[in-house]
C-alpha cells in the first residue's frame, strides 16, 4: 500500500513539474515573441539572446530555434559590415537548421528560410544571387504547398518583388497585387497560440502604402 502511495505521488509530482515547466515556457515565449514583434529596425539580439537560452532548455521544440533564426536575420538587414551580416547568418543557419529536425515539412520554416536566402543574396547581390535567388525560390514554393493560405509567403514574395528593379522583373507594380494577397490572408489569419508565428501585417500594410 505505501508503495502504491508512493508511486502516485510521484506521478503527481512529474505531472505537476511538466505542467508547471509549460506554463513557464508559455508566458516566455509569449512575452519574448510579443517583444520581437514590435522591434523596428535594430534591436533583435537581446530578444535573440532569450530564445537560444529557451531553445538550449527545450530541446524538442522548434518555435524558440525558429524565432532565434528570425531575430539574427532580420538583424542582419539592418547591420553594415557586411562580414557582421554573415557572421549574424550564420548564427540564423545554425537555428533553422535545429528547428528544422524539429519540424519537417513547415511552412513556417520555409518562409524565414526565404527570408535567410534574401538576407544572404543582400549581402553580394552580384555573386550570390544565382545560389540563394534559387533557395529563395524553391523555399517559398514549398512554403506555399504546404500551406497556400499563410500570409507571410505572400509579404516575403512582396518584400522581394517591391525592392527588384523594374528591368529585372520588380517594382512596385508588380509588387502590389501580391501585398494586396498577403493582406487579404492576413485578415484571415489564425494563430495557433500566442507565441507562433504572425508577424508580417503591419508591414504589409505600410508596403502597400508605398506601392499606392
Amino acid at each position: 500500500m505505501k508503495k502504491q502511495i508512493l508511486t502516485l505521488s510521484l506521478i503527481a509530482g512529474m505531472a505537476f513539474g511538466s505542467m508547471a515547466q509549460s506554463e513557464k515556457y508559455v508566458s516566455a515565449m509569449t512575452e519574448i515573441t510579443s517583444g520581437i514583434q514590435q522591434v523596428q529596425g535594430k534591436g533583435f539580439l537581446p530578444f535573440a539572446n532569450k530564445m537560444e537560452r529557451i531553445a538550449a532548455a527545450e530541446a524538442n521544440e522548434w518555435l524558440p530555434n525558429y524565432w532565434a533564426a528570425y531575430c539574427y536575420i532580420n538583424e542582419s538587414f539592418t547591420t553594415e559590415k557586411t562580414a557582421d551580416k554573415d557572421l549574424l547568418l550564420d548564427k540564423a543557419e545554425g537555428f533553422l537548421v535545429k528547428a528544422e529536425s524539429l519540424a519537417k515539412d513547415n511552412d513556417e520554416l520555409e518562409v524565414v528560410k526565404a527570408q535567410y536566402a534574401m538576407a544572404r543574396v543582400s549581402v553580394d547581390p552580384m555573386s550570390r544571387w544565382q545560389k540563394y535567388g534559387a533557395n529563395f525560390q524553391s523555399a517559398l514554393a514549398k512554403a506555399e504547398k504546404l500551406n497556400p493560405a499563410n500570409p507571410r509567403i505572400f509579404y516575403t514574395q512582396g518584400l522581394n518583388t517591391f525592392y527588384t528593379p523594374e528591368g529585372f522583373g520588380g517594382g512596385k507594380s508588380k509588387a502590389k497585387p501580391i501585398f494586396e494577397k498577403a493582406a487579404g490572408l492576413f485578415e484571415k489569419q489564425s494563430p495557433a497560440n500566442a507565441y507562433s508565428p504572425a508577424w508580417g501585417k503591419g508591414e504589409t500594410q505600410y508596403f502597400l502604402q508605398q506601392c499606392n
